[in-house]
Protein backbone atom coordinates (compact mmCIF):
# COMPACT_ATOMS: atom_id res chain seq x y z
CA UNK A 1 0.00 0.00 0.00
CA UNK A 2 1.51 3.19 -0.90
CA UNK A 3 2.05 5.73 1.47
CA UNK A 4 0.08 9.12 1.78
CA UNK A 5 2.16 12.17 1.89
CA UNK A 6 -1.18 14.39 2.10
CA UNK A 7 -1.47 16.60 4.81
CA UNK A 8 -4.32 16.26 6.15
CA UNK A 9 -6.63 19.65 7.32
CA UNK A 10 -8.88 18.34 9.75
CA UNK A 11 -10.14 22.04 11.25
CA UNK A 12 -10.47 23.57 8.53
CA UNK A 13 -12.55 20.85 6.67
CA UNK A 14 -14.54 21.16 9.87
CA UNK A 15 -15.09 24.75 9.75
CA UNK A 16 -15.98 24.78 6.04
CA UNK A 17 -18.43 21.28 6.99
CA UNK A 18 -20.36 23.65 10.06
CA UNK A 19 -20.74 26.48 7.79
CA UNK A 20 -22.72 24.23 5.25
CA UNK A 21 -24.61 23.01 7.62
CA UNK A 22 -25.31 25.37 9.66
CA UNK A 23 -28.26 26.80 7.75
CA UNK A 24 -26.86 30.21 7.60
CA UNK A 25 -25.02 30.34 4.36
CA UNK A 26 -26.18 28.45 1.55
CA UNK A 27 -23.45 29.01 -1.09
CA UNK A 28 -19.60 29.83 -0.24
CA UNK A 29 -17.48 30.80 -3.08
CA UNK A 30 -13.93 30.18 -1.34
CA UNK A 31 -11.35 32.73 -3.48
CA UNK A 32 -7.35 30.89 -3.84
CA UNK A 33 -4.32 31.71 -6.29
CA UNK A 34 -3.75 28.57 -8.33
CA UNK A 35 -1.80 25.57 -7.08
CA UNK A 36 -2.45 25.53 -3.35
CA UNK A 37 -3.93 22.73 -2.28
CA UNK A 38 -7.60 23.73 -2.52
CA UNK A 39 -8.66 20.19 -5.01
CA UNK A 40 -6.62 17.99 -3.02
CA UNK A 41 -8.36 19.25 0.45
CA UNK A 42 -11.83 19.41 -1.05
CA UNK A 43 -11.42 15.39 -2.26
CA UNK A 44 -9.45 14.54 0.85
CA UNK A 45 -10.14 16.25 3.78
CA UNK A 46 -13.46 18.03 3.25
CA UNK A 47 -15.37 15.46 1.46
CA UNK A 48 -14.74 12.78 4.17
CA UNK A 49 -16.02 15.61 7.11
CA UNK A 50 -19.25 16.30 4.97
CA UNK A 51 -19.91 12.54 4.64
CA UNK A 52 -19.69 11.91 8.69
CA UNK A 53 -21.96 15.06 8.96
CA UNK A 54 -24.12 12.84 7.01
CA UNK A 55 -24.42 15.19 3.88
CA UNK A 56 -23.72 14.25 0.23
CA UNK A 57 -20.87 15.57 -1.24
CA UNK A 58 -20.74 16.06 -5.32
CA UNK A 59 -17.53 16.96 -6.57
CA UNK A 60 -18.13 18.84 -10.22
CA UNK A 61 -14.29 20.09 -11.64
CA UNK A 62 -15.14 22.84 -14.43
CA UNK A 63 -11.63 21.12 -15.75
CA UNK A 64 -12.72 17.44 -16.34
CA UNK A 65 -14.62 18.89 -19.35
CA UNK A 66 -13.94 22.02 -20.27
CA UNK A 67 -15.06 22.33 -23.67
CA UNK A 68 -18.40 21.09 -22.17
CA UNK A 69 -18.41 21.38 -18.47
CA UNK A 70 -22.43 20.79 -18.51
CA UNK A 71 -21.66 17.00 -19.59
CA UNK A 72 -19.54 16.38 -16.64
CA UNK A 73 -22.22 18.34 -14.31
CA UNK A 74 -24.81 15.53 -15.35
CA UNK A 75 -22.45 12.54 -15.33
CA UNK A 76 -21.76 13.49 -11.91
CA UNK A 77 -25.55 13.97 -10.57
CA UNK A 78 -26.24 10.96 -12.23
CA UNK A 79 -23.30 8.79 -10.69
CA UNK A 80 -24.58 10.30 -7.28
CA UNK A 81 -27.95 9.15 -7.79
CA UNK A 82 -26.81 5.86 -8.43
CA UNK A 83 -25.27 5.66 -5.31
CA UNK A 84 -27.82 6.93 -2.86
CA UNK A 85 -28.33 4.37 -0.48
CA UNK A 86 -25.56 2.28 -0.79
CA UNK A 87 -22.77 1.62 1.81
CA UNK A 88 -19.73 3.01 1.40
CA UNK A 89 -20.73 3.88 -2.71
CA UNK A 90 -20.08 7.49 -2.52
CA UNK A 91 -16.84 6.99 -0.68
CA UNK A 92 -15.91 4.85 -3.66
CA UNK A 93 -16.74 7.27 -6.16
CA UNK A 94 -14.69 10.14 -4.32
CA UNK A 95 -11.82 7.98 -4.01
CA UNK A 96 -12.27 7.27 -8.15
CA UNK A 97 -12.16 11.06 -8.42
CA UNK A 98 -9.02 11.60 -6.44
CA UNK A 99 -7.24 9.14 -8.85
CA UNK A 100 -8.69 11.02 -11.85
CA UNK A 101 -7.72 14.00 -10.57
CA UNK A 102 -4.12 12.86 -10.08
CA UNK A 103 -3.86 11.54 -13.89
CA UNK A 104 -5.30 14.62 -15.30
CA UNK A 105 -2.64 16.47 -13.48
CA UNK A 106 -0.96 20.28 -14.74
CA UNK A 107 -2.32 19.45 -18.39
CA UNK A 108 -6.29 20.19 -17.13
CA UNK A 109 -5.03 23.65 -16.58
CA UNK A 110 -3.67 24.01 -20.61
CA UNK A 111 -5.15 22.92 -24.42
CA UNK A 112 -6.75 24.45 -26.70
CA UNK A 113 -10.66 25.69 -25.73
CA UNK A 114 -13.20 24.66 -28.28
CA UNK A 115 -16.50 25.70 -26.36
CA UNK A 116 -19.94 23.84 -26.83
CA UNK A 117 -23.23 25.40 -25.78
CA UNK A 118 -25.59 23.65 -23.67
CA UNK A 119 -28.21 22.53 -25.43
CA UNK A 120 -31.95 22.90 -24.17
CA UNK A 121 -32.11 19.37 -23.77
CA UNK A 122 -28.97 19.24 -21.49
CA UNK A 123 -29.79 22.25 -19.21
CA UNK A 124 -33.45 20.52 -18.57
CA UNK A 125 -31.87 17.45 -17.78
CA UNK A 126 -28.99 18.91 -15.57
CA UNK A 127 -32.11 20.94 -13.85
CA UNK A 128 -34.27 17.64 -13.09
CA UNK A 129 -31.27 16.15 -11.70
CA UNK A 130 -30.72 18.64 -9.14
CA UNK A 131 -34.17 18.82 -8.02
CA UNK A 132 -34.43 14.81 -7.91
CA UNK A 133 -31.00 14.52 -5.88
CA UNK A 134 -32.50 16.80 -3.30
CA UNK A 135 -35.72 15.23 -3.48
CA UNK A 136 -34.35 11.18 -2.84
CA UNK A 137 -31.23 12.72 -0.58
CA UNK A 138 -34.12 13.46 2.45
CA UNK A 139 -32.90 13.97 5.17
CA UNK A 140 -29.02 14.19 3.97
CA UNK A 141 -27.98 17.27 2.71
CA UNK A 142 -26.72 17.96 -0.74
CA UNK A 143 -23.50 19.94 -1.17
CA UNK A 144 -22.26 20.37 -4.44
CA UNK A 145 -18.56 21.10 -4.72
CA UNK A 146 -18.00 23.23 -7.94
CA UNK A 147 -14.01 22.91 -8.64
CA UNK A 148 -12.50 25.91 -11.20
CA UNK A 149 -15.77 27.46 -11.29
CA UNK A 150 -13.92 30.32 -12.53
CA UNK A 151 -13.92 28.43 -15.76
CA UNK A 152 -17.57 29.57 -17.07
CA UNK A 153 -16.60 33.00 -17.73
CA UNK A 154 -13.94 31.82 -20.27
CA UNK A 155 -16.35 31.86 -22.92
CA UNK A 156 -19.71 33.05 -23.67
CA UNK A 157 -21.13 29.34 -25.03
CA UNK A 158 -21.30 28.96 -20.71
CA UNK A 159 -23.26 31.61 -20.43
CA UNK A 160 -26.59 29.73 -20.63
CA UNK A 161 -25.34 26.88 -18.82
CA UNK A 162 -24.72 29.70 -16.04
CA UNK A 163 -28.15 31.31 -15.96
CA UNK A 164 -29.84 28.26 -15.63
CA UNK A 165 -27.62 26.88 -12.53
CA UNK A 166 -28.51 30.24 -10.68
CA UNK A 167 -32.07 30.21 -11.41
CA UNK A 168 -32.38 25.88 -10.13
CA UNK A 169 -30.06 26.82 -6.77
CA UNK A 170 -32.36 29.74 -6.05
CA UNK A 171 -35.34 27.70 -6.56
CA UNK A 172 -33.69 24.92 -4.42
CA UNK A 173 -32.76 27.80 -1.88
CA UNK A 174 -31.53 26.28 1.24
CA UNK A 175 -32.52 22.52 0.69
CA UNK A 176 -29.06 22.76 -1.24
CA UNK A 177 -25.98 23.80 -0.20
CA UNK A 178 -23.11 24.80 -2.41
CA UNK A 179 -19.03 25.64 -2.26
CA UNK A 180 -17.61 27.04 -5.33
CA UNK A 181 -13.71 27.40 -5.46
CA UNK A 182 -11.51 28.48 -8.10
CA UNK A 183 -7.44 28.82 -8.74
CA UNK A 184 -8.32 32.83 -9.74
CA UNK A 185 -9.71 35.40 -7.40
CA UNK A 186 -9.99 37.90 -10.24
CA UNK A 187 -11.92 35.05 -11.92
CA UNK A 188 -14.12 34.37 -9.03
CA UNK A 189 -14.59 38.22 -8.00
CA UNK A 190 -15.98 39.02 -11.61
CA UNK A 191 -18.30 36.34 -11.24
CA UNK A 192 -19.84 37.14 -8.12
CA UNK A 193 -19.78 40.97 -7.59
CA UNK A 194 -20.31 41.88 -11.26
CA UNK A 195 -23.80 42.74 -11.74
CA UNK A 196 -24.24 41.78 -15.07
CA UNK A 197 -23.32 38.60 -14.24
CA UNK A 198 -25.32 35.65 -14.05
CA UNK A 199 -24.00 34.96 -10.08
CA UNK A 200 -23.71 38.04 -8.77
CA UNK A 201 -23.90 38.37 -5.33
CA UNK A 202 -25.31 34.80 -4.53
CA UNK A 203 -22.44 33.51 -2.48
CA UNK A 204 -20.58 34.75 0.32
CA UNK A 205 -16.96 34.99 -0.54
CA UNK A 206 -14.21 33.96 1.36
CA UNK A 207 -10.07 33.40 1.24
CA UNK A 208 -8.84 30.10 1.42
CA UNK A 209 -6.14 29.64 3.47
CA UNK A 210 -2.96 29.13 2.24
CA UNK A 211 -1.04 25.94 3.70
CA UNK A 212 0.57 26.93 7.00
CA UNK A 213 4.79 26.10 8.16
CA UNK A 214 3.33 23.08 9.94
CA UNK A 215 2.62 21.42 6.18
CA UNK A 216 6.52 22.18 5.55
CA UNK A 217 7.36 20.50 8.90
CA UNK A 218 5.09 17.20 7.89
CA UNK A 219 6.77 16.95 4.64
CA UNK A 220 10.62 17.02 6.24
CA UNK A 221 9.97 14.69 8.61
CA UNK A 222 8.22 12.30 6.11
CA UNK A 223 11.73 12.77 3.81
CA UNK A 224 13.44 12.23 6.99
CA UNK A 225 11.45 9.18 7.64
CA UNK A 226 11.14 7.74 4.09
CA UNK A 227 14.74 8.54 2.40
CA UNK A 228 16.88 9.57 5.41
CA UNK A 229 17.18 13.04 4.15
CA UNK A 230 17.81 15.91 6.74
CA UNK A 231 17.22 19.47 5.59
CA UNK A 232 16.65 22.14 7.12
CA UNK A 233 13.04 23.30 8.46
CA UNK A 234 13.86 26.95 8.27
CA UNK A 235 15.13 26.44 4.53
CA UNK A 236 12.35 24.69 3.52
CA UNK A 237 9.78 27.51 4.82
CA UNK A 238 11.94 30.00 2.93
CA UNK A 239 11.29 28.52 0.39
CA UNK A 240 7.46 27.45 0.05
CA UNK A 241 7.21 31.15 1.11
CA UNK A 242 8.73 32.30 -2.36
CA UNK A 243 6.58 30.36 -4.42
CA UNK A 244 4.00 31.60 -2.75
CA UNK A 245 2.93 28.99 -0.79
CA UNK A 246 1.93 26.53 -3.55
CA UNK A 247 1.73 22.93 -2.80
CA UNK A 248 2.33 21.99 -6.37
CA UNK A 249 5.57 23.23 -6.67
CA UNK A 250 6.60 22.31 -3.06
CA UNK A 251 5.63 18.88 -4.29
CA UNK A 252 7.92 18.86 -7.24
CA UNK A 253 10.66 20.08 -4.96
CA UNK A 254 10.55 16.83 -2.46
CA UNK A 255 9.96 14.74 -5.59
CA UNK A 256 13.14 16.04 -6.97
CA UNK A 257 15.03 16.11 -3.52
CA UNK A 258 14.22 12.35 -3.58
CA UNK A 259 15.12 11.04 -6.51
CA UNK A 260 18.45 13.13 -7.39
CA UNK A 261 19.22 13.02 -3.87
CA UNK A 262 21.07 16.82 -3.98
CA UNK A 263 21.28 19.68 -2.11
CA UNK A 264 18.38 22.10 -1.14
CA UNK A 265 19.76 24.55 -3.16
CA UNK A 266 20.52 22.87 -6.20
CA UNK A 267 16.76 21.39 -5.91
CA UNK A 268 15.69 24.92 -5.57
CA UNK A 269 17.43 26.27 -8.64
CA UNK A 270 15.92 22.91 -10.53
CA UNK A 271 12.44 24.17 -9.42
CA UNK A 272 12.81 27.55 -10.68
CA UNK A 273 13.94 27.09 -13.78
CA UNK A 274 10.86 24.65 -14.20
CA UNK A 275 8.18 27.35 -13.28
CA UNK A 276 10.52 29.81 -15.53
CA UNK A 277 10.13 27.76 -18.45
CA UNK A 278 6.33 26.83 -17.98
CA UNK A 279 4.80 30.45 -16.85
CA UNK A 280 7.38 31.88 -19.21
CA UNK A 281 8.69 34.65 -17.16
CA UNK A 282 10.18 36.29 -19.34
CA UNK A 283 7.81 37.23 -21.99
CA UNK A 284 5.20 38.87 -18.66
CA UNK A 285 8.20 40.48 -17.10
CA UNK A 286 9.73 41.97 -20.44
CA UNK A 287 6.44 43.27 -21.49
CA UNK A 288 6.14 45.42 -17.72
CA UNK A 289 7.66 48.54 -16.91
CA UNK A 290 10.34 49.09 -14.66
CA UNK A 291 8.03 51.14 -11.99
CA UNK A 292 5.50 48.37 -12.60
CA UNK A 293 8.05 45.61 -11.86
CA UNK A 294 8.92 47.38 -8.72
CA UNK A 295 5.74 48.12 -7.97
CA UNK A 296 4.93 44.17 -8.17
CA UNK A 297 7.72 43.34 -5.63
CA UNK A 298 6.49 46.06 -2.52
CA UNK A 299 3.26 44.42 -3.33
CA UNK A 300 4.06 40.92 -3.04
CA UNK A 301 6.50 41.72 0.12
CA UNK A 302 3.83 44.12 1.62
CA UNK A 303 5.70 46.82 1.84
CA UNK A 304 4.52 50.54 1.31
CA UNK A 305 4.91 51.24 -2.33
CA UNK A 306 5.07 55.00 -1.94
CA UNK A 307 7.98 55.33 0.94
CA UNK A 308 12.11 56.33 0.45
CA UNK A 309 12.85 52.35 0.57
CA UNK A 310 10.38 51.97 -2.54
CA UNK A 311 12.04 55.26 -4.40
CA UNK A 312 14.97 53.68 -3.71
CA UNK A 313 14.13 50.07 -5.28
CA UNK A 314 12.17 51.96 -8.84
CA UNK A 315 15.52 53.89 -9.46
CA UNK A 316 18.03 50.96 -8.73
CA UNK A 317 15.63 49.25 -11.51
CA UNK A 318 15.77 52.40 -13.95
CA UNK A 319 13.20 54.60 -13.23
CA UNK A 320 14.81 57.99 -12.99
CA UNK A 321 11.97 60.21 -11.23
CA UNK A 322 9.45 58.26 -9.91
CA UNK A 323 6.84 59.66 -8.59
CA UNK A 324 2.72 59.04 -7.05
CA UNK A 325 1.07 59.30 -10.16
CA UNK A 326 3.18 56.64 -11.91
CA UNK A 327 3.46 54.12 -9.51
CA UNK A 328 -0.72 54.31 -9.17
CA UNK A 329 -0.83 53.88 -12.82
CA UNK A 330 1.58 50.94 -12.52
CA UNK A 331 -0.47 49.66 -9.63
CA UNK A 332 -3.40 49.89 -12.15
CA UNK A 333 -2.03 48.27 -14.64
CA UNK A 334 -1.23 45.17 -12.78
CA UNK A 335 -4.59 44.69 -11.62
CA UNK A 336 -5.84 44.99 -15.69
CA UNK A 337 -2.94 42.36 -16.70
CA UNK A 338 -4.36 39.86 -13.62
CA UNK A 339 -0.94 39.79 -12.32
CA UNK A 340 -2.88 41.24 -8.75
CA UNK A 341 -6.29 41.13 -7.51
CA UNK A 342 -7.45 43.01 -4.28
CA UNK A 343 -10.18 41.72 -2.40
CA UNK A 344 -11.80 42.32 0.82
CA UNK A 345 -8.56 44.89 1.51
CA UNK A 346 -6.09 42.57 0.74
CA UNK A 347 -3.67 42.23 -2.37
CA UNK A 348 -3.04 38.97 -3.74
CA UNK A 349 -0.32 38.15 -6.11
CA UNK A 350 -2.00 35.88 -9.03
CA UNK A 351 1.41 34.12 -10.23
CA UNK A 352 3.63 32.55 -8.27
CA UNK A 353 7.22 33.05 -8.59
CA UNK A 354 6.79 35.79 -11.11
CA UNK A 355 8.16 38.16 -7.87
CA UNK A 356 11.49 36.01 -7.35
CA UNK A 357 12.42 35.82 -10.98
CA UNK A 358 12.63 39.33 -11.02
CA UNK A 359 14.35 39.72 -7.74
CA UNK A 360 17.03 37.17 -9.19
CA UNK A 361 17.24 39.25 -12.60
CA UNK A 362 18.25 41.98 -11.36
CA UNK A 363 19.84 40.85 -8.07
CA UNK A 364 17.94 42.16 -5.95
Amino acid sequence: MAISWHYNRPELAKNITQQLTSGLFNRLAYLGQRRIGKTMFLLKDLTPSLVKANCIPVYISMWSNKNAPQKEMINKLQMALKQLGKKNALQSVLKAEITKVKALGITAEFGKLDPVVATDDELVILGNLLRQIVKEAENNRVILLFDEIQHLITAKEFTPLQYMLRTILDELNESIGVLYTGSSRRGIEAMFNNKDMPFYSSANQVAFPHLSDDYVSHINAMLKKHFDLNFSTSELIKYFNAINQSAFWFDRLVQHLALNQTSLREACKSINEMMQLENQYDPTVDALTKIQQGVLIRVADKLSRYDEEAMTLYKKLGVKTPNRSQIQSAYKSLENKRLITKVANTIYIEESGIVRFIKEKYHL
